[in-house]
């Protein structure tokens, strides 16, 4: 099962030099605001596919005054232990992240992606069903990713071929076969966005329909015009069809400076399984708990899938939690044969798990004794 074994930071954030080797599996993380809590969480998110818990530029990421940071994790998988790191070197003017495997580069990202999977909730994902489209997609890709990792690979691709295309239409509007190439690619890897996407939903569903202890059982309902065509047709008639309305909208795209229809943008509901309240109109308790049952559900998903569950960060999981919740949710997470590491200000609401993880104390990016 996946454990952390040992995590070193360099120059990352507001950790100048940090060597950790967690005690348990199960870890509790306490301090003031700004101690550092978030930015370890983070660290560890960077790991895994995607752009890290913040999906904040590379160049703020080191620690003030230097462009330099560096991640190492020591992790076991199965019966392997794996040295994992990223990070940016000095004097790398493109500031882009390098990744290594057992202390050698690797060829691509991927490699290092692929053998670490991470989920993570975040206070600012308690605005998740009021805010923006653009956050829920983001929630949905990350869980994409926990079960298919070439998931990471598809949207860069798509974003790509998007961007080029955006661009090509306000400057050189009349090269069609240019065009016409990028909204094939736009359209293969858009079509293998929303078949991933579908497919955990599906399977997310069945997971979530059955409450975890006092959480509520969920219903995820994905909102997006390329799933809908899946529904009725092949994936290679849908492709087709996409990269048809592309060509049709190039006049409209054009005027508009971006592209008004695609993977880009698609959205989800969320609605308790049982009562059919959307999560929309629910309390903000009420929207953490089905958050939360949906990443537990999440990681028993992940689970069946690779065989091992994801890592856990929970940022600030107990807000907005009632105490039944809060005990459940405590509860819950002593099941899962995995490194899971909470975060909070204070250890008291924390008291449940005292019989089964590390406690720790931070401040200014140092552990108290």
């Amino acid at each position: 099962m996946p454990r952390l074994l040992k995590l070193t930071l360099t120059h990352f954030r507001n950790y100048d030099r940090l060597v950790w080797e967690p005690d348990c599996p199960l870890v509790v993380l306490t301090g003031e605001n700004g101690s550092g809590k978030t930015n370890l969480l983070e660290a560890l998110s960077l790991l895994a596919p995607g752009r890290g818990l913040r999906r904040a530029p590379l160049t703020d990421l080191g620690q003030t005054g230097t462009s330099e940071w560096g991640i190492s994790a020591r992790v076991t998988q199965g019966e392997e232990i794996l040295e994992l790191g990223t990070g940016v070197s000095a004097g790398n003017s493109t500031a882009k992240r390098t990744y290594l495997l057992n202390g050698r580069p690797a060829r691509t990202r991927g490699i290092i992606e692929d053998t670490l999977s991470a989920v993570w909730i975040t206070p600012q994902m308690d605005r998740l069903f009021s805010e923006g489209a653009s956050g829920r997609r983001r929630f949905l890709d990350r869980l994409v990713m926990g079960v298919t990792p070439d998931h990471a690979k598809q949207l860069l691709a798509y974003d790509r071929a998007m961007s080029q295309r955006n661009k090509l239409l306000q400057t050189r509007y009349s090269e069609q076969s240019w065009l016409a190439g990028l909204e094939a690619s736009m359209a293969r890897h858009a079509i293998a966005v929303a078949a991933a996407r579908t497919d955990l939903v599906q399977q997310l569903n069945q997971f979530s329909q059955t409450s975890l202890g006092a959480f509520p059982a969920s219903r995820l309902v994905l909102e997006c015009e390329l799933t809908q065509q899946l529904d009725q047709h092949p994936a290679l008639w849908v492709e087709d069809w996409f990269k048809e309305q592309l060509s049709l909208s190039r006049e409209e795209d054009r005027e508009r400076g971006r592209t008004g229809r695609g993977a880009h943008r698609s959205d989800f509901s969320l609605s308790d399984f049982a009562t059919g309240q959307p999560a929309a109109t629910a309390s903000t308790g009420q929207q953490k708990s089905m958050l939360l049952g949906i990443v537990l559900a999440h990681a028993h998903l992940v689970t069946d899938h690779r065989g091992a569950p994801p890592l856990l960060l929970l940022d600030e999981p107990l807000i907005h939690l009632d105490e039944k919740r809060r005990n459940a949710l405590m509860e819950n997470l002593r099941s899962f044969d995995t490194t899971t590491i909470l975060t909070g200000t204070d250890t008291a609401p924390f008291a449940p798990l005292r019989d089964a993880a590390q406690f720790i104390s931070l401040k200014n990016g140092d552990f108290l004794p």
